[in-house]
C-alpha cells in the first residue's frame, strides 16, 4: 500500500485515511505537538467520568469547571477544514475522542492491522462493549482503508455487523480489515475484532468514492 499521491498538506481535513507524517512535520500540522496529549487527556477523563460517582460537592465543582472550559474552548472556534480533532491522521484515532483509538501496527497491499482498547467510556454493560461502539470501530477502520491509494474520499453506503461473542473494555484487541471488492465507485471491505483466537466480531461495509465537487 502506498501512501497518497498528494502532498501531504492536502490531506488535512481528509480523515479517512492512513497517512504518515513526513518527519518534522508534527509541530506545522493542526493542534503541533501538543495537540496528541490534550486527547490522551480527554479520554483517560471519558473513561473515569464514565467509571467513577463523586459525591455532590464534587461533581457540582466539577461542573462548573467543565463549564469554564467550554467557555474558553469556545473563543478559539475554527471552520471544519481547519480544526485538529479528526484530522490528524499522524496520530492513533485521528487525534479524536469519538471513537475507540485503532493503533496501526502494520499494512499490506489492501489491508491493515492493528489494535484497540474499548475503554470504559465505550461500555455498554455487564463488562462488554457497547454493541454501537463496535459498529463506529468498524465504520472507522474500514472508512479510512476506503480512502488508501490515492482513491477519492468515500462515504459510507452500508455496513452490517456480526457480534461473534463478547467484546471486553478495558483489554487490547486485535483488528483486522481488507479490501474484498471494488468496482467503480463501490468498495466492499471487511473487518474482524479478535481477542486472542476468539472472534469477537465482523463487519461487511460498502463505501461509495465521491465524484469531483462531492464532499
Amino acid at each position: 500500500m502506498t501512501d497518497h499521491a498528494e502532498p501531504w498538506g492536502t490531506r488535512i481535513g481528509v480523515p479517512e485515511s492512513f497517512t504518515v507524517s513526513p518527519p518534522g512535520t508534527e509541530s506545522e500540522l493542526p493542534g503541533g505537538e501538543a495537540w496528541g496529549s490534550l486527547v490522551e487527556a480527554v479520554r483517560g477523563f471519558l473513561d473515569y467520568l464514565a467509571g467513577s460517582l463523586p459525591d455532590q460537592e464534587r461533581i457540582v465543582a466539577l461542573t462548573r469547571q467543565v463549564e469554564e472550559w467550554s467557555a474558553r474552548l469556545r473563543q478559539h472556534q475554527v471552520p471544519e477544514a481547519r480544526q485538529a480533532f479528526g484530522h490528524r491522521v499522524d496520530l492513533d484515532g485521528r487525534g479524536q475522542v469519538m471513537a475507540p483509538a485503532f493503533v496501526l501496527t502494520s499494512r499490506g497491499q489492501d489491508s491493515v492491522e492493528g489494535t484497540v482498547t474499548f475503554g470504559r467510556y465505550f461500555l455498554g454493560g455487564h463488562g462488554a462493549v457497547h454493541g454501537g461502539a463496535v459498529a463506529l470501530l468498524f465504520d472507522e477502520v474500514l472508512g479510512r482503508l476506503s480512502d488508501t491509494c490515492g482513491r477519492p474520499p468515500g462515504r459510507t453506503a452500508g455496513l452490517t455487523v456480526n457480534f461473534r461473542a463478547v467484546t471486553q473494555v478495558d483489554k487490547s484487541l486485535t483488528v483486522r480489515a481488507r479490501f474484498e471488492e471494488e468496482s467503480g465507485r463501490k468498495r466492499y471491505l471487511v473487518g474482524e475484532i479478535w481477542d486472542g483466537d476468539v472472534l469477537c466480531a465482523d463487519a461487511r461495509a460498502l463505501f461509495l468514492g465521491l465524484r469531483a465537487g462531492q464532499d
